[in-house]
């Protein structure tokens, strides 16, 4: 069996990233919208999903929107959350 080949520092680079675009508000309100639109809509096609299945999934997506839009406002309140010793730590053995 042969390992994967894998690029070491684009992985790293690729976390950080991730990490940096999850921190923005902005990031939340596009996931917010996201799930708005994965929503089912009234005359969609269905497939076998019954009207118990469309109305769960219908508040699951809404649920999870307006969880991403409070998050996005956390955010936009600037109350930032402490770093952790250990990613201090990390970013000074880096730098």
């Amino acid at each position: 069996m042969t390992r994967p080949l894998v690029d070491l520092d684009h992985f790293r680079a690729r976390i950080l990233q991730d990490a940096l675009t999850e921190a923005t508000a902005q990031y939340w309100v596009h996931r917010a919208h996201q799930f708005q639109q994965a929503a089912p809509r009234l005359g969609e096609f269905r497939g076998d999903a019954t009207r118990e299945e469309l109305n769960e999934a219908w508040t699951r997506c809404h649920a999870t929107a307006a969880a991403c839009r409070r998050h996005a406002q956390l955010l936009m309140d600037e109350r930032s959350e402490e770093i952790s010793d250990e990613v201090a730590s990390v970013l000074e053995d880096v730098a």
